[in-house]
């Protein structure tokens, strides 16, 4: 009967309007802790992309459809990531890879962009398959790349472009290699020829 009555007493409904307000400030602390968590999660993924890549450039995302994402995903060279990243995560996760802290950054986060994130050997590949699907899909203006970092340095389009065509570490090492195994067949023909020259002269 006391439990009845005690509902009925003044300041009950207040209490329980109390116990309504702290449920309600729970739920929305648990609903911002899981959108940090989330935010954290995709962070952490940003990061891992850029991780091993020289080079990261961006590109519009509207229009694109995720049918045609994937089927470019499919296409890009190994080691090579592409993903729709907000652009304060991009400002956030470049500041942790000297290769991508680059002063200057903020000139390309506008609008929504898909990143590709690829490794040097990846570089060149990565523009060409990003070129052939604009051309096919007929998004050959609306799909210019907008630009990119490598190296520290912000470039637009035009200069992703050109980063991408230059010798990878690899290409240059194999270059280098060629030119030393060439080197000593080089000498000793020379050697050979300065040897016979002389011998020339000594019989004249």
């Amino acid at each position: 009967g006391l439990s009845c009555v005690a509902g009925l007493l003044p300041g009950a409904a207040p209490a329980r309007g109390a116990a309504a307000g702290q449920q309600r400030a729970g739920s929305v602390t648990m609903a911002g802790a899981a959108a940090l968590a989330k935010k954290t999660t995709v962070l952490e993924g940003v990061k891992e992309n850029m991780d091993g890549s020289a080079l990261m450039f961006c590109v519009r995302s509207e229009g694109l459809r995720v049918n045609e994402l994937n089927d470019l995903r499919m296409k890009l060279p190994e080691g090579v990531r592409l993903q729709c990243v907000k652009n304060t995560l991009v400002n956030i996760a470049a500041k942790d890879f000297e290769q991508f802290n680059a002063e200057g950054l903020d000139g390309l986060l506008h609008y929504s962009n898909y990143w590709f994130f690829a490794t040097e050997a990846g570089m060149r590949d990565s523009i060409k398959v990003w070129k052939t699907f604009t051309e096919e899909s007929g998004r050959k203006e609306s799909g210019e790349i907008v630009g990119g970092i490598f190296d520290a340095q912000v470039l637009d389009g035009k200069g992703v472009e050109a980063v991408s065509k230059l010798p990878t570490k690899q290409e240059l090492m194999g270059k280098t290699a060629l030119l030393l195994k060439a080197l000593p067949t080089k000498l000793a023909r020379s050697l050979n020829e300065a040897g016979a020259g002389r011998i020339a002269r000594g019989l004249e």
